[in-house]
C-alpha cells in the first residue's frame, strides 16, 4: 500500500513537472516575441524559433520521458522509490523557480 501510494505521488510530480514544463514553454515564446527578452538557455536557443521543433522538444519527448519513467516505478520497490522520488522533486522544484522568473517577468514588462 505505502508502494503505491508513494509512487503515485511521484506521477502527479512528474505530470505537474510535465506541465510546468509546457507552460514554460508557451510563456517564453510570450516573453520573446516582445522583443525584449532573449533565451537564456543555449540549448533551447537551438529550437525555441521552430513550433515544430519547440513542440517535440518541450511537448512529445518530455512526455514520452514521463510515460517511459512510470512504466519503469511500477517495477521499483518502496525503497527503490526514494531516489527517483527527490530526483522528480528537484527537477519540479526547478520548473517552479523557472515559472515564477517568468511571472516576474510578466509583472516587470507590464510595469513598463
Amino acid at each position: 500500500m505505502e508502494t503505491a501510494l508513494r509512487r503515485q505521488n511521484i506521477e502527479k510530480k512528474l505530470y505537474l513537472t510535465y506541465s510546468l514544463n509546457i507552460i514554460d514553454w508557451i510563456c517564453t515564446l510570450i516573453l520573446l516575441a516582445t522583443g525584449s527578452f532573449y533565451e537564456a538557455n543555449p540549448i533551447a536557443r537551438t529550437f525555441i524559433g521552430s513550433i515544430t521543433l519547440g513542440f517535440l522538444a518541450k511537448c512529445a519527448l518530455p512526455l514520452l520521458i514521463v510515460v517511459t519513467v512510470i512504466w519503469f516505478l511500477k517495477k521499483l520497490s518502496f525503497d527503490d522509490l526514494r531516489i527517483p522520488d527527490a530526483f522528480v522533486s528537484f527537477v519540479l522544484v526547478y520548473y517552479i523557480a523557472i515559472n515564477l522568473d517568468h511571472l516576474v517577468n510578466f509583472i516587470l514588462l507590464i510595469g513598463r
